[in-house]
């Protein structure tokens, strides 16, 4: 058997039972009935409720404290071993789709496409390379776009076809409606899209450890929570950000739906053991939380008068500034100060010598960006940036994880860091271990 992680991030499987016992997620209902829902505990507090600190936490099997992980694309400073080279060291031929904050250190993977905010090394075909390469670029591009479908799907088709099954043909005519409809909607055909990849490459390579790692889930719950018929607080979204609402759609439902039809099509892959984990999960939030993210990254600085920088955005709110050395990464501190909403610093700076990790650190509603100055003159700035989110739901310690093969009857909860060996362990006894010569 040839073990397969699949990472749903921070789904949120108090969610799934809900909507399982009413019939509509019949897959999932039958997994859930047959197999042990175990909670995960990350033991964390905030700020190390992320996912990019709780993913390397399952790829290291160590704690934050132990790995020293804490934002997005830190991995590649630091010489942590995780479950791919680890397997591979012990003869697990291994592979990875969009693994969150890991590096490639494998001597030779049947493949290897890292997550679209870290710049790790693409081990792949050269057609999957080019896909995932667009794929990457549409998900960093896809908060400050407004790109139809039609356009993106004119771009993608080309590469994608070759990886397409006729099963999963008919989810993207499910998927691709709801998609030219509501922007929020694209995530679940981007999921589905590396759904189909994965299969295509794990059944041409049969590597002896894979993982798969789908963002969809938690993007929607974070944006569309109050949309949901599982939300049952007070808050609403205004419809100038979300029609779902007034529509009658539920996004949850939906993403919930697409996972429902493609966790049935992986357990239906011969000599396929899978396991499914969540990292985290999230709750409802239950006080007004804007996000913002800066449209045009180049032109935004130009103008504020930062020089010598190279900016590497990350997800959301977060970019990187990369300087020649740390002297220059000083420098840049007092012009950043310099941008000021509501009398505040825009920015939030975390110094780390020669780079600076920012995130916009302005929360509240959109006209606030209107009176955004820059060296004391005030001017209208909202239109350098897109309003990301209003964040539906926050972080939680509590994560799930399924066995589909083991019986009923175990651990009903685990630390976090235990899936690494579960994985590690169903990797080892799985008959796929090549021996050395």
């Amino acid at each position: 058997m040839r073990v397969m992680s699949l990472e749903l991030n921070e789904l949120n499987f108090h969610y799934v039972k809900a909507y399982a016992a009413k019939g509509v997620l019949p897959n999932f209902a039958r997994l859930l009935a047959e197999r042990d829902l175990v909670e995960t505990d990350a033991g964390e507090v905030y700020p190390q409720l992320e996912p990019w600190i709780q993913w390397p936490t399952v790829y290291t099997g160590k704690t934050y404290t132990e790995h020293d992980i804490f934002r997005l694309g830190d991995i590649m400073y630091k010489d942590q071993p995780q479950i791919w080279d680890y397997l591979e060291q012990r003869g697990v031929s291994v592979g990875a789709i969009s693994p969150m904050n890991a590096s490639n250190r494998c001597e030779n993977p049947a493949f290897f496409l890292p997550d679209p905010w870290t710049h790790a090394k693409i081990v792949a075909e050269p057609r999957a390379a080019k896909l995932f390469g667009l794929l990457g670029k549409i998900v960093n591009e896809n908060a400050s776009s407004d790109a139809s479908v039609a356009s993106f799907a004119w771009q993608i088709l080309p590469l994608a076809l070759p990886y397409l099954s006729s099963r999963s043909i008919a989810g993207y005519f499910k998927i691709l409606p709801m998609a030219m409809r509501y922007k929020w909607a694209k995530a679940a055909f981007l999921d589905r899209l590396l759904g189909d990849l994965f299969v295509s490459l794990w059944q041409k390579q049969k590597p002896g450890f894979s993982s798969l790692f789908l963002n969809a889930g938690a993007h929607i719950q974070h944006h569309h929570t109050y949309d949901s018929a599982a939300y049952d607080g007070a808050k609403a979204n205004p419809v100038w950000y979300s029609k779902a609402a007034e529509t009658d759609v539920d996004p949850l439902l939906f993403i919930y739906q697409v996972y429902d039809e493609m966790v049935a099509e992986f357990m239906a892959l011969k000599d396929m053991h899978l396991f499914i984990t969540t990292g985290l999960s999230q709750v409802p939030n239950e006080r007004d939380h804007y996000q913002y993210r800066i449209v045009d990254f180049e032109g935004f600085f130009a103008k504020v008068g930062l020089t010598g920088a190279t900016i590497r955005p990350r997800m959301s709110r977060d970019f990187l500034l990369e300087f020649a050395n740390a002297e220059s990464a000083q420098a840049a501190l007092p012009v950043l100060d310099k941008v000021r909403v509501g009398g505040k610093p825009l920015f939030k700076i975390e110094e780390r010598g020669e780079t600076l990790f920012c995130q916009v650190g302005y929360f509240g509603k959109p006209e606030g960006l209107k009176e955004l100055s820059v060296d004391g003159v005030q001017g209208d700035f909202s239109s350098a940036f897109v309003l990301v989110s209003i964040e539906n739901a926050i972080h939680q310690a509590t994560g799930y994880h399924i066995d589909t093969l083991a019986p009923k009857g175990g651990a009903q909860r685990i630390p976090l860091t235990e899936v690494f060996n579960r994985l590690c362990t169903a990797a080892m006894a799985s008959g796929t271990v090549k021996q050395a010569a």
